[in-house]
């Protein structure tokens, strides 16, 4: 049989390898096109350096509406194991985004530490968050950032986040903390108890599922693990102490600012209870809040309409320009 050098197979199958490898950027370029991501418009700051090995991006106003400009933090998600800065493009929140920007918003999205096999994330994403928030406030006369009219937006795990920079209390996760004045927070089906999560029928389900996986496999998938940096089966005192410490509902106060949710009645990840134990708590306490429950629609948004989606984005921007607070 006569052999096929390594040249000759892709001089012969060159352009269907090259498309191979294509394919996944043209759809990723076609997807951004198509739903006008945030990236493709006005100048973006990228990968801006805030502290040693963490970054993020810079969305300033595309349009100058105010000689400083309100500034929204944006928190990605990804059940503190994945994620993206970047995911502030995708299309859950495009059109929210683009419209504050076009009203002379800045949007700032931060990398921050994920979990690794026995390292749990926390505290440290916590602390990265607020690293980036001292960060962007002590460059607020380059970027042209209203300290006045600051507010925090996260999805998901990154909602926890925002929350936990947004309602904390005196417990000092780190001697450096610097705690921020929020004029409001969007929390879009964020986890506030975290032992809530932990139970869930989601988690339930995939601890049956890692039951089924050879013992080399089980690290990888396991979300409690990565998440809680130890076998929480194993050490439920620890466990339950870590998810008390970092449960934003037990650090809720009469001082809290405004909090907009968004969350899926069939949310299997992060349930619907856990934004209505927010409501209820946040009532309690006299804080204004809004919560919008979206009929039948799963965690980000999976399941949901055209109009629940375009009711969502609808929420975010009014929400957050009803909190801006003009300068005297």
């Amino acid at each position: 049989m006569e052999s096929i050098s390594f040249k000759k197979f892709f001089k012969k199958n060159g352009k269907a390898i090259l498309l191979l490898f294509l394919l996944p950027l043209l759809w990723v370029g076609y997807f951004m096109v198509k739903n006008d991501a945030p990236i493709l418009n006005g100048e973006v700051v990228y990968n801006q350096p805030y502290k040693l090995g963490f970054s993020l991006d810079i969305y300033p106003p595309t349009k100058v509406i105010y000689e400083k400009s309100p500034t929204i933090f944006f928190i990605h998600g990804g059940a503190w194991i994945t994620g993206r800065k970047e995911s502030i493009n995708n299309n859950r929140f495009h059109k929210a985004i683009n419209q504050l920007r076009d009203e002379g918003y800045t949007i700032i999205s931060p990398e921050y530490t994920l979990a690794e096999v026995g390292k749990s994330p926390f505290p440290s994403c916590i602390i990265d968050v607020n690293d980036a928030i001292v960060w962007a406030k002590a460059h607020a006369e380059e970027y042209h950032i209203d300290l006045e009219n600051l507010g925090i937006w996260g999805e998901s795990a990154g909602a926890h986040l925002a929350l936990m920079n947004a309602i904390r209390s005196s417990y000092a996760f780190d001697s450096t903390f610097e705690a921020t004045h929020f004029n409001y927070v969007v929390d879009i089906y964020g986890p506030t108890v975290l032992e809530g999560v932990y139970h869930s029928e989601m988690a339930d389900s995939v601890e049956h599922f890692l039951e089924e996986l050879p013992d080399f496999f089980k690290d990888d998938f396991d979300i409690a693990l990565l998440v809680f940096g130890f076998d929480p089966r194993l050490d439920t005192a620890r466990a339950n102490n870590l998810m008390e410490t970092y449960s934003p509902l037990n650090y809720l106060g009469a001082d809290a600012p405004p909090i907009l949710m968004i969350h899926g009645s069939a949310d299997q990840v992060v349930p619907a209870q856990q934004s209505i134990l927010l409501k209820q708590k946040l009532d309690s306490l006299s804080v204004e809040n809004e919560l919008h429950l979206l009929e039948g629609v799963n965690h980000a948004f999976f399941g949901a309409n055209e109009e629940q989606k375009n009711a969502s984005q609808d929420w975010i921007a009014k929400f957050i320009q009803k909190q801006y607070r003009k300068q005297p």
